[in-house]
């Protein structure tokens, strides 16, 4: 199973960044591109890296906002004609409301159809898209400040938040999107409807670039529990929680980059 990272907030060489993110995964039964970054971007980081889109079998997009599914009309302008995957919830008007004026953040287009993941399922052999994960009692969800309105009065929970679950040789691997669900709950997940209790690694957002230290505490506590050995934090993981998970975990950890290329 190989990773291709064709957008992240940091770029190797000669790459295109944004805050946004995109990965190809491709495996025994096809490739498919987790999410489409902010904008067309990623189709150029793409052309540099060899990663042929039309050969993608689907999209699968990890929620709806803007900076992971904001490239989907260039895709589709470029020629894309396979299966797009998702939670009903991605369609949603939502918007962050933390600021001095609201600001809308969600999908800035109309969707085309797709076809809806609740629960978890297989979208190609060895790639599993997981969604619809329940928030438990005293576990960090990374929603503060999100609503469905302009005025803040009906709180976004982020119900459609999704990663894959890889197949792979060495062990199951978790690719999130920005993992808003907290990275406890999106594990506690795999063991419930999984029956997982070891991950191999941990790829993607995790979402602790403003958190506490006690939301750090549990971030760390969670891959632990899992007995993580690989993590590759990105996008809105944040450069300061990186540098934390480097000096905390005993797993190997590798800061994520446009251009990055994973195999497992």
């Amino acid at each position: 199973m190989y990773i291709s990272v064709l957008m992240d907030n940091v770029a190797g060489d000669g790459l295109a960044s944004e805050w946004g993110f995109s990965c190809a995964v491709e495996g025994s039964g096809g490739m498919l591109l987790w999410d489409c970054g902010q904008t067309a971007a990623f189709l150029d980081n793409a052309r540099e890296l060899g990663v042929n889109v039309s050969e993608l079998e689907a999209l699968a997009i990890s929620h709806g906002h803007y900076d992971h599914a904001g490239g989907l009309k260039a895709l589709l302008d470029a020629g894309f004609t396979g299966a797009i995957h998702g939670h009903s919830a991605i369609r949603v008007e939502r918007f962050s409301v933390s600021g001095d004026s609201p600001e809308a953040i969600g999908v800035p287009f109309n969707l085309p159809a797709y076809e809806t993941v609740r629960g978890s399922k297989e979208l190609i052999p060895g790639i599993t898209m997981v969604t619809d994960i329940p928030r438990l009692p005293g576990n960090h969800e990374a929603v503060d400040g999100f609503a469905l309105d302009r005025e803040g009065t009906r709180p976004d929970p982020v119900p459609d938040d999704a990663f894959l679950l890889l197949e792979t040789a060495p062990g199951p691997v978790v690719l999130l999107g920005c993992c808003h669900a907290g990275l406890a709950n999106s594990l506690a997940v795999l063991k419930e409807r999984h029956g997982l209790d070891s991950i191999h690694a941990v790829v993607g957002g995790l979402h602790l670039y403003n958190a506490n230290e006690d939301k750090l505490d549990q971030a760390v506590q969670a891959l632990r529990d899992f007995g993580v050995g690989l993590v590759v934090p990105g996008h809105c993981t944040g450069e300061k929680a990186t540098a934390e998970l480097m000096n905390r975990l005993e797993a190997v950890v590798r800061p994520m980059h446009s251009g990055m290329r994973l195999c497992f």
